[in-house]
Formats: structure tokens, sequence, C-alpha cells
């Protein structure tokens, strides 16, 4: 018995919840049973659009013709549609090119809506069913096209609505802290959602990563937002860092060529307000910085210190920290991450220095010799004034990042306005565009002036308080000696984050170290005293 193959595809849910599923199949098996036709029911693309051709390039309908193609679907099978609107809302050409790979490989389309058979023979025979195909393709992309275009133009009308009108809802989607209130006119905060994002950005702007985040979530068993009972993931704490609506902002987005991309102006006040706005920038900052360099696994107690400066003496990559487990077989070791992965350039390795270094070492070495530099601000010995100026000037770069970025955007946008028809650029966008320049233009000021102010004001602070440094130096080495795992934790990441503000890199090479602050000061370690003979014989590190 010949084949045939029912597709089913329905692109909204409201349709999978009504008859229209079963609806189909039945007819689908009267047709197959009245015709001696064996029939295959696992072609359904349920929740896929065919305007964009969706369906055609990653559901069961590309498998089909990519079956076809293939030759694994014999000559004289029928494929049963409802309607010819099933198989494709594209462009008419698109359609018809699928249309015709289908037919001219043997294979009959069946309409049962109109009971109308389109098959290779038949065309060529009668031209006038390739002309009712075509004319029924081109209604249907053109439906298609009418309605997303006045979907568009609702949802552009809702926006400037938003605008204008602070209360006024564009959707009752909400962030997962947030619920809309009986009204639609605002939102009720969801406390104890917001204590989990709040503590997510105070974690990220004290240092600790997204993925360490999310582990330490986990950890304390508290359950992720929503219906999801496989716990917090790294991409799911990065959504709610990248979210601006925790200070209020909405952004609306639509979809293009399959991805979410934005569109309009943002809409600020739009939510209420979870997060200060410095803490919101100061965690930005820190994610971007985090994003920016190597970091290295911390593991449960943020074991590497120096994430992100290390770099091999030999080809300069990063160095990974690598746990081989427990002593005395096992141990931590920092290892050049190009020569353990053995990556070549070129037909050669990149780095042949494959040495491990015990990291308990480094760790120790480099804290104690951090008295002879300028660590002032990494033991919280910087002068309050200086420390708040600092603060405020990475508020201020991080604001003035994202002020930019929206700019660029508007710009865009205004620009494909003002092609489209000159006289009718959208007034809310215009505006928005100014009052970007204005933000950017005021934010480079401050930029500039706190970079006057913080060498001068921290020249004033100086003050000779070797005994207070040491001190503090003592307790910083104490790390792991603070008995609540998730304050040692905290701790041990802050650390690192104020570290990176006073070195730039630390090198290992061999049997040696050399820490390079930002300002260009170098102090070079002996990690290894046999190793370093060997490299450098007798001369001695500084």
């Amino acid at each position: 018995m010949p084949l045939a193959f029912s597709y089913l595809r329905m692109s909204r849910p409201e349709q999978l919840r009504g008859d229209s599923l079963r609806r189909q199949l039945d007819a689908s098996r009267a047709y197959a049973a009245a015709h001696g036709l064996t029939l295959d029911e696992s072609m359904q693309d349920l929740g896929i659009s065919a305007f964009r051709g969706k369906n055609r390039t990653e559901g069961t309908l590309a498998a089909f013709i990519e079956a076809i193609q293939g030759g694994r679907v014999p000559a004289g099978s029928v494929l049963i549609v409802e309607n010819l609107d099933r198989l494709s809302r594209e462009q008419v050409s698109t359609a018809l090119n699928l249309f015709l790979t289908i037919t001219g490989a043997g294979v009959t389309i069946v309409t049962l809506s109109d009971g109308q058979t389109y098959s290779k023979e038949g065309v060529d025979r009668d031209f006038t069913k390739l002309l009712m195909s075509i004319v029924y393709m081109a209604r249907a992309h053109d439906e298609s096209a009418m309605k997303s275009a006045r979907l568009a133009e609702a949802w552009k009308a809702k926006r400037a609505r938003a605008v204008a009108d602070p209360t006024a809802k564009l959707t009752g989607r909400t962030p997962a802290w947030l619920s809309l209130t009986a009204d639609r006119k605002g939102f009720r905060v969801m406390e104890d959602r917001a204590a989990i994002v709040r503590r997510i950005f105070q974690e990220c702007a004290a240092g600790i990563g997204a993925a360490s985040i999310a582990r330490r979530l986990n950890e304390d068993g508290i359950r992720p937002f929503g219906r999801s009972g496989r716990g917090w993931h790294p991409s799911s704490v990065k959504k709610i860092l990248d979210s601006e609506s925790v200070i209020g902002t909405f952004q609306p987005h639509v979809k293009k060529d399959g991805k979410r991309v934005s569109e309009g102006v943002a809409i600020r006040a739009y939510f209420p307000s979870i997060i200060e706005e410095g803490l919101f920038h100061t965690a930005r900052a820190a994610l971007t910085s985090r994003r920016s360099g190597a970091s290295g696994q911390k593991g449960r107690t943020y074991g590497n210190l120096f994430a992100g400066l290390l770099r091999c003496g030999s080809c300069g990559g990063p160095m990974h920290l690598i746990d081989k487990g427990s002593p005395p077989k096992g141990g931590r070791y920092v290892q050049c991450d190009r020569a353990r992965r053995r990556v070549k350039e070129d037909g050669r390795l990149r780095c042949e220095e494959k040495r491990l270094h015990h990291y308990v070492t480094l760790e120790n070495f480099v804290l104690a010799c951090l008295p002879d530099l300028n660590i002032r601000q990494v033991l919280d010995l910087e002068n309050e004034t200086v420390a708040a100026l600092r603060t405020e000037l990475s508020q201020v770069e991080a604001r003035l990042g994202g002020a930019q970025a929206k700019m660029k955007r508007l710009v865009a946008l205004a620009e494909a306005a003002a092609t489209e028809d000159e006289d009718e650029v959208d007034d809310a966008l215009a505006g928005r565009v100014l009052e970007l320049r204005t933000e950017i233009s005021t934010l480079r000021r401050q930029r500039k002036e706190l970079e006057r102010r913080i060498p001068v004001t921290e020249a004033e602070a100086v003050a000779d308080d070797r005994e207070a440094l040491m001190e503090a130096l003592g307790h910083m080495q104490r790390l792991d000696e603070i008995e609540d795992p998730a304050e040692r934790y905290r701790a041990r990441a802050a650390f690192t984050q104020d570290l990176k503000r006073i070195v730039a890199l630390i090198t290992i090479d061999r049997g040696s170290a050399a820490i390079t602050t930002h300002s260009g000061e170098e102090v070079h370690l002996v990690l290894d005293a046999d190793e370093f003979m060997k490299q450098f014989g007798t001369p001695q590190p500084q």
C-alpha cells in the first residue's frame, strides 16, 4: 500500500486547546482509508509559524524535505494537509519552490479542505492547477503579512501610550518578582523573590560569578522562579543581571530573523524598582570585568584568589586552577591553559610549558609580598572619601556605557523612521535621543571631574600607618580561618575583586613569578628555588 504522510501545523497555543488537531487527524485517516494508503501521523509542527519559514528550516517538514531529497520517501507517496497555507505562508517564490520540490520528487500533495490534488503529472497536464496553487500561496502570505503589520502597529500604539502615561501597561507579562494588579494599572512586588534578586546583585557586585551564584542558590535550597524543578543555572542568573527591569526600566522587544531584539524607546519607571541604581551599575561593571578576562574555576570555597590575573611567562596565555583532589596524591595547581589543551597554531604547539605550580605556595608567597606594594585600597585602609569617589567613578562609567549603547540603538531606529517617512519621525523617539545626548554629556563631565579629584584626594590622604597595614594584611592571610563557609566565600571573592584594582597581572615563568601593578611597579618571587637556580643562576630576585 502506498504511503501517506499527514502534516499538521499550528502556530498558536489556542489552536492546540481546541478541536482542530483531532479534526485534522480524523480527516487524514478517513482520506487514507478511502484511498488505500498507509498513514504516517508523525509529522506535526505544533506551535511553529510558517510565515517566516521556521517549519521549512527547523520543523518536521524540514526533515521530510530532507528525506525526499535523500530518496528515502518513495515516489507515489502522498502528503496530506488541510490547506496549502499549512505548508507555507512565505513569499510566493519561496512557497512555490517548496511546492515544486515536493511534487517534483513524485509526491502528491492533497488539500482536504477543497479536495484538490497536486502532482507533477497533474500540473504538467493542466497548468491551471499550478496557477490555483500560486493564488492560494499569495493569499496566505498576504493574510499573514497584514496580520503582522497590524500587530506591529498595535504594539507601536501601546508603546506610545505607555511612554505618555506610566500607568498604561502594555502586557500582562511581568518580571518573575512582580505581578500585575487587578486593575492592570500597577504591579505588586513579591518580596520573597525580590530578596533573591537583591542577593544575586550583591554577590555579583562582590565579585562572585554567575555560575558560583547559581550553585550557592542551589546549595541553600532556594527554588528558581517559575515551575522549573531543575535548579538555578548560570544563564538564568545572567538574565536577571542583564535586565534593567530591576531598576524599573522596560525595554520592548520584537523577534527579527528568529532573534529577540530591542524595539523602540526604553520606558523608565514602568516597573517598581527593587534594586538601587548604584548597586545595579556596580554589579554590571563587575560582570563586565569578569567577562573580559580569564577566570578559572572557583569551587565551593572560591579557591583561586588570582582569577583572571595569572599569565604564562612562556606564551602570555591565561593560567587556570586545576584541582587534582585531596593530598597527599592530589592538590591544587595552576597551569598554562594553552599547554594543557595542546593548542596549536600553524601546526605547532602555542606553548609547551606544561609545568604545574602549587597554588597554595603561590597564594602564600603573593600575600606575603603585598606589604611591598601600595595596597592600601586592597586592605580597606583607603581613605573613605577616596573609596567613595572610586565607587562613584565605577558607577558613572557603567551608566555611561549603558547610555552610549542605548544611543546607538536609538540612532539606528531614528534613521530607519526617517527613511520611511521623514515627516513622521516618532516624537517620543526623537525626544529620547535628545535626552540621552544630554545624559551622556553630563556623565562625561562627571567622569572627567572624578578622574581629576581622585589622585588629588588620594595624595592628601596618604599617612604612615605601617602597623595598621600589617595588622590588616594578617587578617587577609587568615581568610580561610573564617568559620562560616558562606562568609568565607564572600570575603575571598571581595578580596579578589579589590586585588584587581591594584595588580594588573601575575606572570609565572618556571620557578618564579612577577607581580605587576597597574602603575608599572614589579615585585619578583621565587616559587621553586631549585628551578630558579637552573634558569637564572646565582642572581636573586627582588
